[in-house]
């Protein structure tokens, strides 16, 4: 035990960096997924209990039908954003993971990879967080103007 060689502080910092940074993203990231996933699919029942006790019909009838799909779209997209944010954590975790042991051999370009694969899939997950907010914000405008 005590032959053993002290750990090099630039591997705990990036270690710890690591893990804080994914727990940080994670439970910012499911926040929004849960919150735009509730909110679209709560809206959506509400519009089905709606229609449900009156009975549209005519143009009603196909407005009722966009709100919901648009609503539908914005549940869809939220849970694709939410499987890239997990995409993004795994590659920051990989990506620190493999800078804090700098003997590895080729980690460079490893590290580049991950780091490119994480921009690419956090702009992807932004995309689709905002993308379900605009579901969200159509289906509303759709629903209000059947409403008259």
């Amino acid at each position: 035990m005590d032959n053993q060689i002290p750990e090099d502080p630039y591997r705990i910092l990036a270690r710890e960096r690591s893990h804080e940074d994914a727990r940080q993203t994670v439970a910012t990231n499911r926040m929004l997924v849960q919150s735009l996933v509730i909110i679209n699919g709560a809206a959506a029942t509400a519009v089905l209990a709606y229609y449900g006790a009156h009975n549209a019909s005519g143009p009603g009838k196909s407005a009722a039908l966009l709100t919901i799909v648009l609503y539908c779209l914005g549940i869809f997209t939220a849970t694709f954003a939410g499987l890239y944010i997990r995409r993004t954590t795994q590659e920051w975790s990989s990506f620190w993971e493999l800078k804090s042991y700098p003997d590895m051999v080729e980690r460079g370009k490893a590290m580049e990879e991950h780091r490119l694969q994480a921009i690419r899939s956090k702009r992807w997950s932004t995309g689709l967080l905002v993308s379900s907010e605009v579901f969200f914000l159509a289906a509303s405008l759709s629903l209000a103007m059947s409403l008259g």
